[in-house]
């Protein structure tokens, strides 16, 4: 059994031992144990130590023509795939960072979100699932790689807000046109669409528990969204 899939066995083990989220694959080091991570054990440990020279209230960031501080492209893939899993929360932070100030497709960080794609794709208890995973030793390369490329896409001559169409029918998930204009608005649940598309490969079926918004938003009215509680 090649490492790309002893997380996946071991996701279904914890899920089955009730402990958790595990995973699908292993990273692409052959030195790292066959222990798969339980779901937020980096996310959810002890504060982290401050990094040196991290940008905060007491150092607030200088912005300059060429300065990137973080992406806003699409939701979810910083936190749920660059890092995500790294025991060392300090590490992570400082590889979130790293990512957010990066060039587009920068395929560094293509090894950490291969990872994370393998523990995501086994929270619907089913490896192998996820949007076009593979069957070889690589198996999340290619989503890895289209998730690197981490811009909001529109198709300028269609209406509707449908989150990751564009990209859905570009990799042939759904039919042409069925990804309407993609984009997103606001009250999208963009974070139950990227649940989907990453543990089931599909842009429905995966809950992430939260029914609507707490807030009513107007996507014909600037600034569209509603004003801070």
């Amino acid at each position: 059994m090649n490492h790309l899939n002893r997380l996946c066995m071991g996701s279904l083990a914890l899920f089955t031992l009730g402990v958790g989220l595990g995973a699908c694959n292993d990273d692409e080091n052959d030195d790292t144990s066959d222990t798969p991570a339980a779901a937020g054990s980096a996310t959810l440990a002890a504060t982290p130590a401050p990094i040196p020279g991290a940008r905060g209230k007491g150092n607030p960031p200088i912005p300059g023509p060429d300065t990137r501080i973080d992406r806003a492209g699409r939701v979810a893939i910083t936190a749920a795939l660059v890092g995500t899993f790294n025991a060392d929360p300090t590490a992570a932070a400082r590889e979130r960072d790293a990512y957010n100030k990066s060039g587009l497709s920068n395929p560094v960080f293509l090894p950490t979100i291969k990872t994370s794609l393998g523990v995501l794709d086994g929270l619907d208890l089913n490896c192998g699932n996820q949007l076009l995973a593979g069957a070889g030793d690589d198996r999340y390369g290619t989503l890895a790689n289209v998730l690197l490329d981490d811009q909001l896409y529109v198709h300028s001559d269609r209406s509707g807000s449908v989150y990751l169409g564009v990209e859905a029918e570009f990799v042939n998930a759904v039919p042409p046109g069925q990804g309407a204009a993609g984009g997103r608005e606001p009250g999208d649940d963009v974070i139950a669409r990227s649940y989907s598309v990453l543990a089931a490969g599909a842009l429905s079926g995966i809950d992430d528990g939260v029914p609507a918004d707490d807030a009513t938003h107007n996507s014909d009215v600037f600034p569209f969204l509603a004003s801070p509680q």
